[in-house]
C-alpha cells in the first residue's frame, strides 16, 4: 500500500519521481521556483500523466498571511478565451498582458469556468528554472468561498497564461514506489555481451580439450 507524503517529503520531489493523487499516478516532469522582494515565494512541480494531462503542484509561502503562511495548491492551465470581464462579451486575453506589465489597475472582477472571481493580490518577481530566469507579474483572484483561485501570469517575453487553482492537502498525495534495475557484470557496457561471452566460453573449452589431448600424448616424456 503506498505511503502518505508529509509536507517535507512532498517538497523534496524531483523530476522522474511519481506520486498518486485523486486515484491517478502523476510523474514529476519539471521543477521551478518564484519569489519577489517582499518574501512571497512559490515552488512549482509540473505533474504529468501518460494521457498528456498536466497540472502544477504549488507550495506557496505568503508572509502577508502569517496565520496560513504555507499553502499547497494544484493548478491547471486554462484557455484565455474562457476568462471575461464585467460582461461575457468582454474578452480580455488580448489586452491583459499590457495592462499587467504596465502596472495599470487590476480588473476588480472576472468570470471564468462558470465562476465569479474577485481580485485579491498581485506579485512581481523572478521565476527560476533549469532554462534560466525570467520576470513574471501575477494577479490572483478568488471566488467568494475562497476555494477556487484564478491566477493570471504575464511574462517579460510577452506570454500570458491563465490558471484555475484549488487548495490541496499534502496528505492527499501518496508515494508510488518504482522498481530499480540491479546492475550486473554481463550487462555492464565495459563487460562482454551475451554473444561475446558465448564465443569466449567456446574458445576456452577448445583450449582445455586440446590441452588434455596433448597431455595424453606427451605425458610420458
Amino acid at each position: 500500500m503506498p505511503s502518505v507524503f508529509t509536507q517535507a517529503q512532498l517538497q523534496q520531489l524531483c523530476a522522474g519521481d511519481r506520486v498518486t493523487y485523486g486515484g491517478v499516478q502523476w510523474e514529476v516532469a519539471d521543477y521551478s521556483s518564484y519569489d519577489d522582494d517582499n518574501g512571497y515565494a512559490t515552488e512549482e512541480w509540473l505533474l504529468k500523466t501518460k494521457s498528456a494531462r498536466s497540472y502544477y503542484l504549488l507550495r506557496e509561502v505568503d508572509p502577508e498571511n502569517p496565520a496560513t503562511l504555507v499553502n499547497w495548491y494544484l493548478s491547471e492551465e486554462i484557455s484565455g478565451s474562457s476568462v471575461s470581464g464585467d460582461s461575457f462579451s468582454d474578452n480580455i486575453q488580448f489586452t491583459m498582458w499590457r495592462v499587467m506589465r504596465e502596472g495599470e489597475r487590476p480588473y476588480p472582477h472576472l468570470r471564468a469556468l462558470g465562476r465569479e472571481f474577485y481580485f485579491e493580490s498581485q506579485t512581481a518577481g523572478t521565476y527560476r528554472s533549469d532554462a534560466g530566469k525570467d520576470s513574471r507579474t501575477t494577479w490572483d483572484y478568488w471566488d467568494q468561498e475562497h476555494l477556487w483561485n484564478l491566477a493570471i501570469e504575464a511574462w517579460e517575453g510577452g506570454e500570458i497564461h491563465f490558471y484555475s487553482t484549488k487548495k490541496v492537502n499534502p496528505e492527499d498525495f501518496s508515494e508510488v514506489k518504482t522498481d530499480t534495475k540491479k546492475a550486473s557484470f554481463t550487462s555492464s557496457s565495459k563487460g562482454f555481451s551475451k554473444s561475446e561471452l558465448k564465443e569466449v566460453q567456446i574458445i576456452m573449452a577448445w583450449i582445455l580439450t586440446i590441452g588434455g589431448i596433448l597431455l595424453m600424448i606427451f605425458g610420458g616424456w
